[in-house]
């Protein structure tokens, strides 16, 4: 009977060292929550991580293919390469007066225009992305963990859409006056590139402000209108206490176009503020606030309008590309005081 037992043991004790415990956990709902992912032509976008489902990590994600979604054909185009701007350290206006030490700290290198970041999944577009066609995409991935692999088709389908709108209008831009600081009427924000005949018009007006028309450089232009139309001169620039119309700030926590490049030459106009850039975004320089890093801030004098009073503008754009561009700021509405007109 004992020699019974001892086989039986000996005999479940076989069967347990067979069955080998597998290590970690491989879910089948591994998925991308970001699904569909928007994409506009010629932007960096990041996506979040691929959702494990409790998988163990870490995960080692492979792009197996991408594809168009109405042909269903694998699109070259993804697969190559295109430039990426890399900023080797920030720029120090104090210090950097001169455009050679800007681009000193500027660097551009070729860079895969899409990616499936290896670790975690992350799928990684950049500037590239404007030569791609526009279209819906579908990717296929592979997953590996310590458990073993799992094939995604369809993982994510990616919607790129048309270039990005060259002018990104920011959270805060407004106006009021230095009586009626909680009164901030919204003003009409307009914008347009100068093409044909408006760019001719332009490099006119540019050289007979002094300046020479660059074909690598992009141009800003800004115009600021009262409620009627009717445009602030630029015209003696916009220096605090000797300025024209339109002037900086007096208070220096306070952020200009001045102050964020200043290894640039401005040009003042009757009606505009002519910037030139070299580099985008523009600015360059984030403004010295806490609240708002794109914000530049301006008044136009008490002895231009009307109401007798500063008004203090704020501008809150960025332009993401180069060429030459016209931005309009028109003070519609009125505030506790009345309207904005110009004298």
């Amino acid at each position: 009977m004992r020699k019974q037992i001892l086989l039986f043991g000996m005999f479940v004790a076989g069967l347990v060292a067979c069955d080998v415990i597998e290590e970690g956990y491989l879910s089948k709902n591994i998925h991308y929550t970001q699904n569909p992912l928007e994409v506009a032509q010629g932007s960096t976008v990041f996506s979040a991580a691929i959702a494990g489902d409790n998988s163990t990590a870490p995960f080692h994600v492979e792009l197996l293919d991408i594809r168009n979604v109405r042909t269903g054909q694998r699109e070259p185009a993804w697969y190559g390469e295109g430039e990426v701007a890399f900023w080797l350290e920030e720029i120090n206006p104090a210090v950097d007066s001169t455009w050679d030490q800007v681009f000193a700290k500027y660097s551009r290198k070729a860079y895969p225009i899409f990616q499936v970041n290896p670790v975690g999944g992350r799928l990684e577009f950049t500037e590239g992305t404007r030569d791609v066609p526009v279209g819906d995409y579908e990717i296929d991935v592979k997953v590996t963990n310590v458990r073993g692999s799992i094939v995604l088709k369809n993982a994510c389908t990616i919607l790129l859409g048309e270039q990005a709108s060259f002018f990104s209008i920011g959270d805060d831009y407004n106006l009021w006056n230095s009586a009626t600081s909680g009164t901030r009427p919204e003003p009409k924000i307009t914008y347009r590139e100068l093409t044909g005949a408006d760019l001719t018009a332009f490099q006119a007006k540019l050289s007979a402000a002094g300046g020479t028309f660059e074909e690598d450089y992009g141009y800003m232009v800004v115009k600021v209108l009262d409620n009627y139309g009717k445009a602030f001169s630029w015209a003696g620039g916009t220096d605090p206490f000797t300025g024209g119309q339109i002037r900086q700030r007096t208070d220096a926590s306070v952020g200009c176009f001045e102050n964020r490049s200043p290894w640039q030459k401005m040009f003042y106009t009757d009606d505009a503020i002519i910037t030139p850039f070299r580099l985008v975004p523009f600015p360059l320089v984030e403004a010295r606030t806490s609240s708002n890093q794109r914000l530049n801030c301006y008044r136009v004098i008490p002895s231009a309008t009307t109401l007798g009073m500063d008004i203090y503008i704020r501008f809150s754009w960025e332009i993401l590309r180069m060429g030459v561009f016209e931005v309009t700021y028109q003070m519609t509405g009125a505030d506790d005081n009345g309207i904005v007109e110009k004298v």
